[in-house]
Order: C-alpha cells, then structure tokens, then sequence
C-alpha cells in the first residue's frame, strides 16, 4: 500500500472502531479542518471539480464552503465504512438507511430479470447494499480491481459480511460480461459506479454542460440481459442518519432504425442527466480527489462508443 494511503487509512480503521460516533464525529471534524487547509494543491482540484457543478467561479465562497464540507463528509464516509462490520453483531443500527423509491426494487424482483443498480460516487454507495441483502436480495458488486491488493481485499471482505459478493471484471474480456448477464437472467442484483470511465466501451456525454466520457457497460449489459437500469445512491443527511433513494428505472430496449452504439449513447446520455440531478442536491457528497473534468474530457481522437 502507497505510504500516504496508508497513513490515512489505518487511523481511520483503528479509531472508528474503538471511538463512541460523537468522538469521531469531533475529530472527524477537526482533521477535515486541518487537511483543507494545508492541502493547497488538492484543494483547488475540490474546487474546481466543484466549482463546474456548482456553476460558479472555483474563488466563490459557496464553492469553498462546499468544498471543505465535501472533505469532512468523506471523512464521515470512511468513519462509517469501517463501522459497517458492527451491523452483522446488531449494532451500529443508525447506519441502515432509510428506503425511498423500494416500488422501483420489488418490481425488479417480480419481473425475473435482476436489475442493474448503479450510482455515481456520491454519498455512501456501499451502505446501500445494507437495504438488499436485510431483504434477501442477492446482490453482487460489479468492480474493476483496485491497484494495492491489500485495499481490494478489505473492499471484498467488507462486502462479503454484509452477505454481497464481488466480481472484478476486465472490461475488455467478454466472458465477465458473460457472467454478469448469467446473474442476471437468474434474478440477481448487480451494483456499479457508474461516472467514472476506466477503461472498455465508452460514450460521450454531456455532464454539467461539459462533454466528458461515461462508461457504456451498464447500458450494455441492460441490453443484453434485459433487466432495467436503475439509478440509486445513498446520501448522508443533515440529522446524521442515511437515507436510500432508487429512481424510476431506465430500460435499454432495440428500437426500429436505431443502431446499437446508438442506443447505448442514448441512454447512457439519460443516465447522465439523473446523476446530474442527485449530484445538483448533494454537491458537497460527490467524493473526486483529482480534476474529474480534465481526465474524463470527451477527446475525439479517442472517441469510440462501438
């Protein structure tokens, strides 16, 4: 593991699990002050990436505040992630979210087509998980794989006590694809990120009024296996607690003189404009820590939704 990752990492681990919430609260609070503050470089990238959803200069006052309230709201996420473990013993049970859109899942469930959950990086996307696998859901988390093993093994040995078992898929193999639609057709959930492109097919889409390149696979895989795409996140709300919202699923279906790459730019397009309107709510949860806009950038000369 990278010597800075680590050092942030493992306080994190050790306190949040010996520390009542309202401690952690308070020195979540203070490190978070401290961080921005001396963290110059990274806290103009926060900015910046804030300042384009915000619509406002990166200087503004409200993109600063926002800012720093991201930084200490990720330290919250970490706080809580490392706490997840304690709801398999009855605790911690300020961490089950509230469920908001539940219709949109148990309609997924009697179709006997699975569905595709996927989510931006905002709020606490792994805490959702919670709300599936307490209804008996099965539920698998879709992942490319991390680049320190020793993080990507705790991600899976995290998830795997909450009852969700993880795939890392190779965008560029078909037979992981193939798996994940196999899952499906058997009325399985699957979760994905889903703004951030990393490799594999991808589109072009407009994001805050900046052309920036969106993965394809969810689409894709909503094609192929015929289950709906339904955007859902988790968010931190102001008393504290969580609440869980799943929004009107998207159906990626053929259509008469529409070709596939098409298709799939279309609704990924669609998708796009959902997360657009959870993350105009929640600004101060959507977690980047490098410049989002300059590394996803919509590049022509690399441009290739097929």
């Amino acid at each position: 593991m990278l010597w800075p990752r680590q050092a942030f990492l493992i306080p994190i681990y050790f306190f949040s699990r010996i520390w009542p919430r309202p401690i952690l609260l308070l020195h979540n609070r203070l490190a978070s002050y401290v961080v921005f503050r001396l963290w110059r470089e990274k806290r103009q990238v926060w900015q910046k990436n804030l300042a384009i959803v915000l619509g406002k200069p990166a200087q503004d006052p409200v993109v600063k505040k926002t800012s720093r309230q991201m930084l200490l709201k990720y330290g919250l996420y970490l706080c809580d992630y490392m706490q997840m473990y304690r709801l398999l013993k009855g605790g911690a049970r300020h961490l089950i979210p509230e469920l908001y859109g539940l219709a949109h899942l148990q309609n997924a469930m009697q179709s006997g087509q699975g569905a595709i959950l996927i989510t931006p990086h905002l709020g606490h996307w792994e805490l959702g998980s919670v709300l599936l696998t307490m209804r008996k859901i099965p539920l698998y988390a879709i992942t490319l794989r991390d680049p320190e093993k020793k993080v990507q093994d705790f991600r899976d040995q995290s998830r795997a006590g909450m009852g969700v078992q993880s795939i890392h898929i190779d965008p560029e193999r078909f037979e992981t694809v193939l798996k994940v639609v196999r899952l499906l057709k058997e009325n399985a959930f699957v979760a994905l990120l889903g703004d951030r492109w990393e490799g594999g097919k991808k589109a072009k889409v407009t994001f805050f009024g900046q052309e920036v390149f969106f993965p394809v696979g969810a689409a894709a895989l909503a094609l192929a296996s015929g289950a709906p795409l339904i955007p859902a996140y988790t968010i931190l709300r102001g008393n504290g607690r969580y609440a869980t919202h799943a929004e009107e699923p998207i159906w990626v279906r053929r259509q008469p003189g529409v070709e596939t790459a098409e298709l799939l730019v279309q609704k990924t397009q669609e998708l796009a404009r959902v997360f657009e309107k959870a993350i105009s709510q929640y600004p101060d949860q959507w977690y980047h820590f490098y410049d989002y806009w300059e590394r996803f950038r919509a590049n022509e000369n690399n441009f290739n939704p097929e």
